[in-house]
């Protein structure tokens, strides 16, 4: 009979245990969280060993972290948290480092137990038995622990049902740590560690509906690293990213109150911050993240790197009552700051008027090559010793049927924001080389080139195509470029060049020293020409500083064996300036406005060699 009684009840802790493991599954299974799962657990192993305190403890960083313990007192895991594993330390951090159970029948009299004593001695904690928690590629995940109030060591029943439980610790905490792992994923950028988009998009409502119930108002700043382009391209990705998170750093220094700080995706991020108190300024906000995000920083291998910002700021509810008006206002607040070179702008209902004006703008360039609305002119690049006229740079210009004439600087970006640049340029092109070939003379013939053309694969395919069709031999071709095409992709721009040089077009960097690297780019790559920017030839009369750009850029040309052309010469004083200076060609509304080709019929007809040695008459202006 007594053997009886004991195969029942061993019966009985088999289903009671089984039971016990069925709802661990279930509790995994539904996505309860790891803590909850293991107090079940840790609840249902003591009812199972009476007399024993069940506790599990994890590990993070060699380091113990507490998971579970209903019956141990709060203060006692409390005081346990943090504590570095090692080969002395109590019976879980033990366990741990040796990766093998530690049983401790005497606390008071253990040494692995010495420097602990105090923390267990008030809660009449007197034993304990531990053994580590392992994932099945050998990991440690933790500890699983018996504490005892009485000197004693683990049962072999006791040891039993560890042993039985202790896989499906393992599985819950492993669980536990993949579905953090996809949370991170799902929910947070990798490499800086703030929130995403998609955060951004399941919280930002949150935010808003608890600001209507409080009846506050919400500051949602979008906020842009300025050049970091020319970040990656001068220093490579790498220190690229180390600038991010630089950035990502002092962006939750600054902004460590906020509700919501994250990477919406390349340098952008976005600051979300409830406006608790009326005393807060959101302006005065937006000037401390510039503030503290601008300046010049040093990472570990040396790089040194500048830092500026940008941010656009729009308030709810008084710009927007949903995130995707909030959102959108603020982009172009951040646009007008941007353009007007400020650290930060605040939405105003003009800069929506404005941007829906550039939408529209974009929609119509779209169309303007189909519906015949661009034309191109050609404005003279003289000899600057001579005045025999060389060659005529290709402008474009665009008659708006509503609005009339557009100026290039605001159709051109319309054109590359939507992509109608590579129509548009195609165009231009295609023209200017038909009508360079039908002239008499041998002029050169200079077309602006868009970064978004020249990065693209098929570009220099085009250009071979289209001399091709229009017999224009390739000498006569000059492609123009400027600095910012590097900053876009320093790569393709170089084999893109090359391969044009290849063809026998020439190349000339436009707007010269306006852009972030030009001697860089003088020497990595081939041009022919360089043109010196208007800006400062119109200055140098009068502006010490401009005339010794001017100087510079004339010497550095000549240096490196390339001719400068100075842009925008509109006077007798500027000519005789820039012939002293050793200037070779010029361009400006003193010899030539841009115009139509037939009002330049009797020039471009004439037998003028470049070089200055007239066959017949030299053509001069």
């Amino acid at each position: 009979m007594k053997g009886d009684h004991a195969v029942a009840a061993n019966a009985s802790v088999a289903v009671r245990l089984n039971a016990l493991q069925q709802e661990i599954l279930v509790g995994i299974a539904l996505g309860d969280s790891l803590e909850n799962v293991l107090t079940t657990f840790c609840l249902g192993v003591e009812a199972l060993a009476p007399g024993a305190i069940c506790s599990i403890a994890g590990v993070e960083d060699e380091r113990l972290t507490f998971i579970a313990g209903p019956s141990l007192s709060e203060s006692y895991t409390c005081q346990l948290a943090g504590i570095r594993i090692g080969p002395k330390v109590g019976s879980r951090g033990t366990a741990i480092y040796l990766r093998r159970a530690v049983e401790v029948r005497d606390i008071e009299s253990d040494p692995l137990w010495t420097p602990y004593k105090p923390l267990v001695q008030p809660y009449g904690l007197q034993a304990c038995w531990s053994c580590p928690i392992e994932s099945l590629d050998g990991r440690v995940l933790g500890a699983f622990a018996f504490y005892f109030r009485e000197k004693r060591g683990v049962s072999p029943f006791e040891r039993m049902i560890a042993g039985e439980c202790v896989k499906f610790c393992a599985m819950a905490i492993e669980n536990a740590e993949a579905r953090t792992r996809l949370n991170n994923l799902a929910f947070f950028d990798p490499l800086t560690g703030l929130g995403n988009r998609v955060t951004l998009k399941n919280r930002l409502g949150l935010v808003l509906q608890r600001a209507r119930e409080l009846q506050r108002a919400v500051a949602v700043y979008h906020v842009d690293i300025s050049e970091f382009r020319a970040i990656n391209d001068l220093h490579g990705r790498v220190v690229g990213d180390m600038a991010l998170v630089k950035v990502a750093h002092l962006l939750s220094d600054v902004a460590s109150d906020s509700d919501l700080i994250v990477r919406l995706g390349g340098d952008e991020f976005i600051v979300v911050k409830t406006v608790l108190s009326d005393g807060f300024d959101t302006e005065q906000f937006a000037d401390a993240i510039v503030s503290r995000l601008r300046g010049r920083y040093r990472v570990e291998r040396g790089d040194e790197f500048a830092i500026d910002v940008r941010v656009g700021l729009a308030h709810f509810p008084e710009h927007g009552e949903d995130e995707d008006e909030l959102l959108e206002h603020a982009e172009m607040a951040l646009i007008c700051a941007k353009q007007n070179g400020g650290g930060y702008a605040i939405f105003e209902r003009r800069i929506e008027l404005e941007q829906r004006r550039r939408r529209a703008l974009e929609r119509d360039i779209g169309l303007a090559v189909e519906r015949e609305q661009l034309a191109v002119v050609f404005q003279p690049q003289a000899d600057a010793q001579s005045g025999i006229i060389g060659a005529f740079e290709v402008l474009l210009r665009w008659n708006h049927p509503e609005h009339g004439p557009i100026p290039p600087g605001q159709f051109i970006p319309a054109a590359e924001a939507n992509g109608a640049i590579h129509d548009i340029g195609h165009f231009v092109l295609r023209q200017a080389c038909y009508e360079a070939a039908q002239w008499g003379d041998k002029l050169r013939i200079a077309v602006n080139v868009s970064p978004a053309q020249i990065v693209k694969s098929d570009f220099v395919q085009i250009v071979s195509d289209v001399l091709s069709e229009t017999g224009l031999e390739p000498w006569r071709l000059e492609i123009e470029v400027t600095e910012s095409l590097f900053i876009q992709d320093f790569a393709a721009a170089q084999t893109t060049l090359r391969l044009l040089k290849r063809l026998g077009v020439t190349v000339a960097i436009d707007d010269f020293g306006t852009g972030y690297s030009s001697l860089s780019t003088l020497r990595n790559f081939p041009f022919d020409r360089l043109k010196v920017d208007r800006s400062f030839v119109s200055d140098m009369i009068n502006n010490a500083g401009a005339a010794a750009i001017v100087t510079s850029v004339i010497g550095l040309g000549r240096a490196m064996g390339l001719r400068v052309v100075a842009e925008g010469v509109e006077s007798q004083e500027q000519l005789t300036m820039l012939r002293l200076l050793g200037c070779d060609e010029i361009q400006g509304y003193l010899f030539g406005k841009p115009l139509p080709a037939e009002h330049y019929a009797h020039i471009m007809g004439t037998q003028v060699v470049f070089n200055g040695i007239c066959e017949e008459r030299p053509a001069t202006l």
